[in-house]
């Protein structure tokens, strides 16, 4: 009953919010309004000694809600975005979490501001049952002309070649296990490019943040970036990166060429730590279509090079190492030292798509599995169903990983979501 009382409080709250910020956009000529609501249902399944199910139900259930309300506008060469969303979970794993605090890091899966410029994400509620935020994912004004082009605000920016891994894109990647991929998350930045006449392009990005124990704007935690895209002799396309990258030197290139009716990628980061020494990641890629019995298939392959990842299973949770500076950081998101990986996808009929990934840590033998399906059911509705299937022994990062002082270990669950979209 208090619970609901004080979600009834936060919600006059937001939604006066939302009528403030909706009647300042409509007051405005030619913006585009748009949005979506998604709702997903998440049940999970422990193992007896994990200590999710140690700390919290063997097979809790979750709801998580997205509702992002986008306005867009253009005049003449300029164009500018905001976009404001509320993300709310609610069920047994926000309880779980606090619990394993101390033992783990087992971080919300929510968005936090504490490193950008802007503090631009508030919290609606954080409890046992509900974790919620309200904040502004985009918010920026660009200039578009014949060769220059302009951004200054939140926005995004994705470099690399990539599906599931991504050594080149520094700047907030997806994680290899995420499904929703229809919006990154935004980060404070200046952001040019300029577009030569013969088809390359130079890109330049300075993106300022805060040291999160001080909460001040530091260039040690600040990156500047450079990437040049070009192609040559009209068969290889080709990227040339420099960054200076949390007080770390990074330069990288990337290759695409058609190579047998499918197209193949190479991309390869060498970083100089500050620690000490040089460190390189590189993937690999390939994709290809097809069809087979009257349907469409689609499909990949890809190799993953992470080059702090680690070899031996117990250092997977060292807490100094490069490895976990940059777990988080939220620059990777696996523990091992190489990856292979592979998807195909399905077009059953034109409105149902079946998809799989496999995802395989080729140091531990442990891995995931995922499948799911997406049904087109009206014009902006889709239902999306899957099912994340992990394996492997203890000890592994799949199966499970041992924490000092407990007699248990971690490991994530299997897992069945079921996500409904509506578009506006």
């Amino acid at each position: 009953m208090v619970v609901l009382k004080v979600m009834k409080r936060k919600l006059n709250y937001l939604l006066s919010g939302l009528f403030a910020l909706l009647s300042s956009i409509a007051a405005a000529e030619d913006w585009s309004l748009g949005g979506h609501i998604k709702y997903q249902f998440v049940t999970t399944h422990y193992q007896n000694d994990n200590l999710y199910a140690q700390y919290g139900p063997q097979s809790p259930i979750d709801n998580f809600l997205d509702l992002r309300l986008t306005a867009e506008n253009r005049w003449g060469a300029w164009d500018a975005q905001i976009h404001y969303e509320v993300l709310a979970l609610y069920g047994d794993s926000p309880k779980t979490r606090k619990a394993l605090t101390n033992i783990a890091s087992t971080a919300t899966t929510l968005p936090r501001d504490n490193r950008r410029l802007l503090k631009l994400t508030s919290k609606w509620e954080n409890n046992d049952e509900l974790e919620a935020v309200q904040r502004l994912d985009r918010l920026f004004v660009g200039y578009s002309g014949e060769q220059l082009v302009f951004r200054a605000g939140r926005q995004i920016v994705s470099w690399g070649n990539g599906f599931v891994f991504h050594p080149l894109d520094i700047f907030s990647p997806f994680s290899p296990t995420a499904i929703d991929k229809d919006y990154k998350t935004g980060d404070d930045m200046l952001y040019g490019q300029w577009l030569f006449d013969s088809g390359d392009d130079l890109q330049m990005i300075l993106l300022p943040r805060r040291n999160p124990d001080t909460n001040d704007v530091e260039s040690e935690q600040s990156s500047f970036a450079f990437k040049y895209r070009g192609r040559y002799k009209e068969q290889w396309d080709f990227d040339l990166l420099g960054a200076r990258h949390f007080d770390e030197n990074v330069v990288g290139f990337g290759l695409t060429k058609d190579i047998f009716e499918a197209l193949w990628r190479l991309d390869m980061s060498a970083t100089r730590l500050k620690e000490g020494g040089t460190t390189v990641s590189l993937v690999t890629n390939m994709d290809y279509s097809w069809v087979l019995f009257k349907k469409n298939f689609y499909g990949f392959i890809e190799y993953f090079h992470n080059g702090v990842g680690e070899t031996q299973t117990h250092k997977y949770i060292s807490p100094e190492s490069t490895l976990q500076t940059r777990l988080q950081r939220g620059e990777v998101y696996t523990l091992g030292r190489d990856y292979f990986s592979s998807g195909v996808q399905i077009e059953l009929t034109p409105l149902f798509n079946f998809y799989t990934n496999w995802i395989a840590n080729l140091h531990d033998n442990s891995g995931l599995f995922q499948i799911r399906g997406i049904y087109d059911w009206t014009e902006n509705l889709q239902l999306i169903g899957w099912i994340d299937k992990p394996y492997g022994n203890e000890g592994t990062e799949f199966g499970g990983i041992s924490i000092e002082g407990s007699d248990g270990y971690l490991a994530p669950g299997q897992r069945f979501y079921l996500r409904l979209i509506y578009y506006f």
